[in-house]
């Protein structure tokens, strides 16, 4: 089990690091359909191990001088607000119906695959993909940006990095890799501080969260330094399959 946990987090954090998806939405249902976890103590316990992933691969993006501090700050700042709300809407409303956790995971899980199914159609075709030139990189629409972001992952246990990296590159004209480092920078204090509301309110298993977690730390040096050596479209090939795989699961468990 230990050793499952560990591989989870490495796996996560790969992904999170070259993608900029955070790793919840891999940790997510590897803790509820592989490791058995009741849907609201996965979601808790995905938001701390995402915190420690997040922490992990900002750094080596940092380094790498691709991440945007202003940007993220006030990502960020938007962020922490909307968790505050969104952690509120978890225990008041979603862990008194697992159903409709499990029917919003679905949904999540076919956005993300349809969003990388359409990314991956444009790298393979060849289609130019550039950053936009940014519509306004005023502090207010970074800061409704974070809020939005922060209510998801209060609400789901995800980073919320599938909704960010894309704003980042078209509507604030980010480069790819440093709309990832951003992302992952932005997510720390969202994350971190959802999960420390999490804990307090009783739904975060700490074991699990810190061992996956400290995998995630390590995978997410090593898909830093993935991302300048592989093209992501490999990845995400897989995760195409993966995502589709998972929105089923979610979705056909509703099925009476």
């Amino acid at each position: 089990m230990v050793l499952l946990m560990v591989l989870t987090g490495i796996l996560a954090g790969i992904l999170s690091a070259i993608l900029g998806i955070g790793g919840g939405i891999i940790m997510l249902p590897a803790i509820q359909l592989v490791l058995k976890f009741d849907p609201a103590t996965a979601v808790a316990t995905t938001l701390l191990a995402v915190a420690l992933t997040a922490f992990s691969g900002a750094l080596g993006h940092y380094r790498n001088g691709v991440v945007n501090l202003r940007n993220a700050m006030f990502i960020g700042l938007g962020g922490v607000i909307g968790i505050i709300n969104g952690s509120y809407i978890f225990a008041a409303y979603l862990t008194k119906d697992t159903d409709l956790i499990q029917l919003l995971l679905g949904i999540l899980f076919l956005i993300m695959a349809f969003r990388m199914l359409k990314d991956l159609y444009q790298e393979l075709t060849e289609a130019e993909v550039k950053a936009k030139e940014p519509k306004s990189s005023s502090p207010i629409w970074l800061i409704v940006l974070g809020i939005i972001v922060g209510i998801l992952a209060g609400m789901l246990g995800v980073g919320g990095g599938f909704l960010m990296v894309p704003a980042m590159m078209w509507l604030f004209g980010a480069e790819p890799l440093e709309a990832v480092g951003t992302t992952l920078l932005a997510m720390l204090p969202i994350t971190l501080i959802g999960a420390f509301i999490k804990i307090g309110q009783g739904f975060v298993n700490l074991n699990a969260g810190l061992i996956i977690g400290i995998g995630s730390i390590f995978g997410a040096q090593l898909g830093v330094w993935v991302s300048t050596h592989i093209k992501a479209y490999i990845f995400k090939i897989l995760f195409v399959i993966i995502f589709f795989y998972f929105a089923i699961s979610y979705l056909w468990a509703l099925v009476p």
